[in-house]
C-alpha cells in the first residue's frame, strides 16, 4: 500500500467499479509545493542502472475544480537532496485513465534497496481525485523502451484547427505589424510609377533571445565560431547565463570573459539582459556571505553581522550596476523569491512581505546605480503550472504589487518558463499573462525550454508557445536559456544538437521567427508612386529599383505606422 500525507487534504479507501479499491484524495487548497499533499512508499528492491522501468497508474478526477485533475509521478532519492530517477506530472479528466511513464535510469540515479522511495505529488490543485492499481515495474535491460506503452505528453489548442489560432494571428497582425507607405519620387518631385520596391526584414522588433555562456565562448575551443553564427542567426537578444551571478563574479567584472562577452554583445548589436544582481539564497551567494546568513539564523540579535551582510548586498548592487551601466538594458534585480528567501529572512522584520522589505531597497539602488537600465523581479512556475493557479502564482503577483506600493522603481516582470511534461494550453497562457499585465508592468519571457523526450510534441509546443506570446500585447521579449546541447543545463532541451544539428524545434522556432513572422516582399509603385504595405515591425532593406534600372537602398526602422519619401 501507499501511505498518505498532507495539509489540508485526506484520503479515503473506497471500491473501484470493476473490482479492487481505490485511493480517494481531496486536497481542500494548494499546497506552497507539490509534494505537500503526496502519496508515498519505499521501493524495497535497488533501481538498477540502464534498467528500464514502468510507472502504471489509473486515475480520474472526481470534482472538477480545474477542469481536470493533475498528479506528478516520482522516483527519487529516499531523502535529501531528492535525486529525481524520474519525474512527470500528468493531467485527467472524469473517466478513468491508464497512465504509463516508461523510464531508463541513468548514470548518478541508480539507487539501492529501500534506498529510493516512488512518490505522487498531488498538491498543484484543488481537487478531489481517484488513483487505483498504482506500480513500478522493472523490465531489466534487454527491452527496448519504445516498445511499452506510454502516456504522451499533451495540452488543450494542440489541433491545427484549434480556434486560439486564429484569434493569435489577427493580435499578431494587429500588434506586431506596422503600415509602410513608400513614395517614390523623381528629382523633380513627380510620383514614379512603375517602380519595384523589394523590403527585405534585417531584424525583428520584438527580442527573441538566448542565454549564452561566455566562459564557454572564452574557452578556446574550436566550435566556438559555430556557437556564435549559431546564436546570430537565431537570436537579437541574450542574457550571460551565469556570468554575472554573485556567485560566478564578485567585487569585479573585468575578467576576460565577461569582457569578451560584452564585446560580442556590442559588435552584434545585440539586446543585453543581465541576470542576476541578488539570488536571495545562501546556495546562490558567495560562501562569506552564506556564513552570514548562517549567523544570523542562529544569533538573530547579532546587528553586527546583520549591518555587514546588509552592507555586502548593496555594494553588489551598487558596483555592479554602476560598472556595466551602458552595457545592460534590463536587470533581473532579484531571481526566485518564493523560493530563495534568506537573505530577505535575516534582513527584514519578522512577517514582513517581502516586496515591503529590504527588496524594495534593491531595487532603488539598481536604479541608482543604472538609471537607464529596465529593472525586473524575475521568477519561475508563473507560466508552467498548466491549468491550474497555485500559491506561488499569487505570492508573486503579490510581491510585484508590493514592491510597486513600495515605490520600487520597477519597470517589468520576468517569468522563466521552463517548461516539463504539464504543457500551459495557449489560451490558459493568455489568461495568466492578462492577470499579470493589470500590474501595469510589461512581461518578458526569461528562460524558455522544454524538458521533454518527445521530439514531436516538444516541436508543436514551441510553435505554439511562441505563437502565443507573440500574440500578447504585454508581452516584449521572449529568451530561451541556451540553444546548443553542448552548453546546456537540459541538454535534450536545446535546439541544436551536440553536432549544431537542428532539432524539431529548432525548426519550428525558425519557420516562425524567419518565414511566418518576417517581412520579404516585391511591391510595384501604382500611378501616384506609392505602395502601401503591412508588415512585421523591425529594421528593415529597402531597394527601390527605378524604371531606367538602377537602385536605390535605404534601411529602417518601423515600429509604428510610418510614411517614407524616396527620391530618385
Amino acid at each position: 500500500g501507499m501511505n498518505f500525507s498532507g495539509k489540508d487534504a485526506h484520503m479515503q479507501i473506497v471500491p473501484k467499479a470493476g473490482g479492487g479499491y481505490a485511493y480517494r484524495i481531496t486536497v481542500n487548497q494548494p499546497g506552497n509545493h507539490r509534494w505537500d499533499v503526496q502519496l508515498n512508499t519505499v521501493i524495497p528492491s535497488a533501481i538498477q542502472l540502464g534498467h528500464v522501468y514502468l510507472v502504471r497508474y489509473d486515475a480520474r478526477c472526481i470534482e472538477l475544480m480545474n477542469q481536470e485533475g493533475t498528479a506528478h509521478a516520482n522516483v527519487e532519492k529516499n531523502g535529501p537532496p531528492h535525486s529525481k530517477t524520474m519525474s512527470r506530472a500528468v493531467d485527467f479528466g472524469t473517466e478513468w485513465t491508464t497512465i504509463n511513464l516508461p523510464f531508463v535510469v541513468r548514470k548518478g540515479l541508480a539507487f539501492d534497496a529501500r534506498e529510493a522511495v516512488f512518490t505522487l505529488h498531488l498538491a498543484a490543485a484543488k481537487q478531489v481525485i481517484e488513483l487505483a492499481n498504482i506500480q513500478l515495474i522493472d523490465f531489466g535491460n534487454q527491452i527496448d523502451i519504445n516498445t511499452l506503452p506510454k502516456t504522451k505528453a499533451t495540452y488543450p489548442g494542440i489541433t491545427a484547427d484549434a480556434p486560439w489560432r486564429t484569434e493569435a494571428a489577427k493580435r499578431i497582425d494587429q500588434y506586431r505589424k506596422a503600415n509602410l507607405q513608400i513614395n517614390l519620387k523623381d528629382e523633380h518631385g513627380k510620383p514614379v510609377e512603375q517602380a519595384k520596391v523589394h523590403i527585405a526584414q534585417q531584424r525583428h522588433a520584438f527580442a527573441f533571445g538566448t542565454a549564452m555562456n561566455i566562459r564557454y565562448m572564452n574557452s578556446g575551443d574550436p566550435n566556438i565560431p559555430t556557437y556564435e553564427k549559431a546564436l546570430l542567426d537565431r537570436f537579437n537578444a541574450v542574457v550571460f547565463e551565469n556570468g554575472l551571478k554573485w556567485f560566478a563574479i564578485d567585487r569585479h567584472t573585468h575578467d576576460q570573459a565577461v569582457a569578451r562577452g560584452i564585446k560580442f554583445v556590442k559588435d552584434n548589436d545585440l539586446y543585453m539582459r543581465g541576470h542576476v544582481l541578488v539570488w536571495p539564497s545562501k546556495r546562490h551567494v558567495p560562501k562569506p556571505i552564506g556564513q552570514m546568513i548562517d549567523t544570523l539564523k542562529a544569533n538573530p540579535d547579532d546587528q553586527t553581522t546583520r549591518e555587514k551582510l546588509r552592507q555586502a548586498v548593496e555594494h553588489r548592487i551598487t558596483w555592479i550596476t554602476r560598472d556595466m551601466a551602458g552595457k545592460v538594458d534590463d536587470w533581473d534585480v532579484v531571481n526566485e523569491t518564493y523560493a530563495n528567501h534568506d537573505i530577505m529572512d535575516v534582513l527584514d522584520p519578522q512577517d514582513t512581505p517581502h516586496g515591503k522589505g529590504v527588496m524594495a531597497d534593491w531595487f532603488k539602488l539598481a536604479h541608482q546605480g543604472d538609471p537607464n537600465a529596465k529593472l525586473f523581479l524575475n521568477d519561475y512556475s508563473i507560466l508552467t503550472s498548466g491549468n491550474h493557479w497555485n500559491t506561488h502564482q499569487a505570492y508573486f503577483y503579490e510581491t510585484l504589487k508590493d514592491l510597486k506600493d513600495a515605490g520600487a522603481p520597477i519597470h517589468g516582470i520576468g517569468m522563466q518558463s521552463h517548461f516539463g511534461a504539464t504543457l500551459t494550453a495557449p489560451t490558459r497562457l493568455w489568461e495568466i499573462l492578462d492577470h499579470y499585465s493589470q500590474l501595469g508592468l510589461p512581461i518578458k519571457i526569461t528562460e524558455f525550454d522544454i524538458n521533454l523526450d518527445d521530439d514531436e510534441i516538444k516541436a508543436a509546443y514551441t510553435r505554439d508557445f511562441f505563437t502565443a506570446v507573440f500574440a500578447h500585447p504585454n508581452v516584449e521579449a521572449l529568451l530561451s536559456w541556451g540553444f546548443w546541447a553542448g552548453r546546456h543545463w537540459r541538454p535534450e532541451s536545446a535546439y541544436l544538437d551536440m553536432q549544431f544539428k537542428p532539432r524539431a524545434n529548432d525548426i519550428a522556432m525558425r519557420k516562425l521567427l524567419f518565414k511566418d513572422w518576417w517581412t520579404d516582399t516585391t511591391l510595384i509603385t501604382n500611378d501616384t508612386g506609392k505602395i502601401n504595405q503591412r508588415i512585421f515591425k523591425g529594421k528593415h532593406r529597402i531597394t527601390v529599383t527605378w524604371p531606367d534600372g538602377k537602385t536605390t537602398s535605404k534601411t529602417v526602422d518601423v515600429t509604428t505606422d510610418q510614411t517614407l519619401e524616396i527620391k530618385r
